[in-house]
């Protein structure tokens, strides 16, 4: 890969050519109907992915980013490359729109099985700016997407070689070559286009000197195409292929991936184990030696033991319940929502660009129930009244911070002239299913699970213990009883089961890699519940022994802990890669940050909601009047 050299500044590609690039061709869009039709026919294209011969098969132009910044995505015209004389938007779905893709009509023209020899699709008058730009740009390995159909491919825009002119012992100089000749090799099997490749193996007939700029120099873009027969590739597994042949180094640490992945899924296991054996011996032997003993004793021995002198506080509503509730039930929903996007990821339908993005948002639309019931049926269990309000922060506990995030990394994106910012259309979309959608089902939800907590409480206690009035007094607690010990461990050891895991979603997030191992996220997902459940009802245990009632806050304290670790690696990985600017820093950092916030909620409400059947579990078998 080319290095060293100035670096492209963010923006500063478009800043130069934003004065050259003010004719109507760019960004213009057919206003007519043959626009309408055009587009249903790609639709049905999409579709279908069937071709007859000699008919068209569309590609399209995408997005152009520098390697080591993948979300600084700009249009593939935004750079002075041959374009059509008007620029229409090829179909996109909702995913792709959110990941950044822009794909537009292109000037290579291809049909079924037509074979086409070298072909010029125009001459192109470069500017000095021009080449500077191109220069910048090859300097900053900038890459560029196109579409063969549904069969997405990268390419760099060229590559930078050191040459010694003078011989042996000279001063070697920088010649910059750019790729203007696409050669398209194209395979088929039966009617369906099942691979595509340009010009992998790029020599001096694929490139164009542009070290030097010239009065009127002008660059000949050609292509050319040709097609195979490969009947051992099936249509349904062409774009998983495709994919796969694009990442680099795809398959080379997969021994290595697996091995890690089960030593640490051993590990927790032995982990899970130990606290287990302790936990259900522990509090067994404790609550058989005091079913034994007659009520008439039963003042002598609570004297002996922590736990059992908080039964009459035990289940004191927390302070700030309403919030408390609020995070529980959109934790809640977010464990809802991924546990249904890796099941489906566990069935291999994620290879398409942006199907994950559209998973995510659709999931959180359906499953926004799941955390107006949770929220509503414990905040009327703990004696809540203000249920309207609770409702409504639920509802916002996870939104409110992502549209603050999102509002602040658009508006850089919009400076910058980025394809990261998300149109106007997308927007009101988004604001609508929000409002349509994930709000009332919110509602929904709230409104059931209230009634339903209502219902189950009609004269009786919904806990097992009645509560006094007056709080119990809290004795001062030794170092190893802190909430910052318990914040530690109950930190470290649940994200020692996934950190691993971490390393290759990152590379997928952040990198060139397609996600695919959903199976191992599974197990990885399940050992990180576990754990997480495990060591908080441990904690949760020592706290009651310490005659110490405050678990509610503490419990949902698990996730907040595993999201800081979180996030400490985030900035690890960062510094790890060769991320830059402005724009994909705000971007890692702000995103890392929501996700951050997503996960202290999904596992802050899977911790507390084990503690509870722990805690509810013990205090129901105790003799307490």
């Amino acid at each position: 890969a080319p290095s060293g050299g100035p670096i492209l500044r963010e923006g500063e590609g478009l800043s130069r050519i934003r004065g050259r690039l003010q004719g109507p061709a760019l960004g213009t869009m057919i206003r007519t109907p043959g626009r309408a039709m055009a587009i249903l026919a790609m639709l049905v294209a999409c579709v279908e992915c069937v071709y007859e011969e000699e008919q068209e098969v569309v590609v399209s132009m995408n997005k152009v980013w520098p390697f080591t910044n993948p979300t600084e995505t700009y249009r593939y015209y935004d750079f002075p490359f041959c374009q059509p004389s008007v620029v229409m938007p090829h179909f996109m779905t909702l995913g792709q729109v959110l990941r950044g893709d822009r794909l537009v009509n292109s000037l290579y023209k291809m049909h079924f099985k037509r074979q086409v020899p070298r072909t010029v699709v125009c001459n192109r008058n470069l500017s000095e700016k021009d080449v500077q730009l191109f220069k910048a740009a090859i300097d900053a390995n900038y890459m560029f997407e196109l579409f063969v159909g549904e069969l997405p491919i990268d390419r760099p825009f060229g590559v930078k070689s050191s040459i010694d002119e003078h011989g042996a012992g000279g001063v070697p100089t920088d010649r910059y070559f750019l790729v203007n000749y696409l050669d398209f090799i194209i395979g088929y099997n039966e009617q369906e286009v099942v691979s595509a490749n340009v010009t992998r193996d790029l020599n001096l007939e694929h490139l164009v000197d542009i070290t030097e700029w010239k009065e009127g120099m002008t660059i000949q873009f050609s292509y050319s195409v040709h097609y195979t027969h490969l009947p051992d590739i099936s249509p349904s597994q062409a774009l998983e292929l495709q994919l796969k042949s694009t990442m680099p180094h795809g398959h080379q640490n997969m021994d290595i991936h697996w091995l890690a992945i089960i030593n640490s899924f051993v590990l927790m296991l032995l982990i899970l184990s130990l606290f287990l054996l302790i936990i259900i011996r522990v509090v067994r032997s404790d609550l058989s030696r005091y079913l034994q003993i007659p009520d008439e004793e039963l003042n002598a021995v609570e004297e002996e033991t922590g736990w059992k002198l908080l039964h009459a506080d035990i289940f004191r509503s927390p302070k700030h319940r309403l919030f408390f509730c609020s995070a529980v039930g959109a934790g809640a929903q977010l464990f809802s929502m991924v546990v249904m996007i890796v099941l489906v990821g566990c069935i291999g339908v994620f290879y398409q660009r942006g199907a994950v993005a559209s998973a995510g948002v659709v999931s959180y639309m359906v499953t926004s129930a799941v955390g107006g019931y949770g929220s509503a049926h414990l905040y009327q269990k703990l004696g809540g009244e203000k249920w309207a309000w609770n409702i409504f922060v639920t509802a916002l506990m996870f939104v409110g911070p992502a549209f603050i995030i999102w509002s602040f990394l658009n508006t850089v994106a919009i400076f910058y002239g980025s394809t990261a910012a998300f149109p106007a259309a997308t927007i009101l979309l988004m604001f609508a299913m929000w409002a349509c959608v994930t709000f009332p089902l919110t509602v929904l939800g709230g409104i059931v699970g209230r009634h339903r907590a209502m219902k189950q409480n009609q004269g009786e206690s919904p806990f097992p213990c009645k509560t006094n009035k007056l709080a119990r007094e809290i004795p001062a607690c030794r170092w190893y009883q802190s909430p910052i010990t318990q914040m530690f461990a109950t930190g470290f050891l649940p994200f020692s089961a996934i950190y691993i895991e971490l390393h290759y979603i990152f590379n997928s997030v952040w990198g060139p890699r397609i996600y695919s191992l959903y199976g191992i996220l599974l197990l990885a997902f399940a050992m990180l519940l576990l754990v997480a459940g495990t060591v908080t009802v441990l904690f949760t245990y020592f706290h009651l022994n310490a005659e110490d009632h405050r678990w509610w806050w503490r419990s949902f304290g698990t996730g907040i802990a595993v999201a800081s670790f979180f996030y400490v690696y985030c900035i690890y990985f960062f510094m790890q890669t060769g991320m830059n600017g402005l724009l994909q820093c705000a971007f890692f950092f702000l995103y890392s940050l929501l996700v951050a916030h997503g996960l202290a909620l999904m596992l802050g409400s899977m911790s507390f909601y084990a503690t509870y059947l722990f805690v509810n579990y013990i205090y129901s078998r105790i003799k307490a009047e």
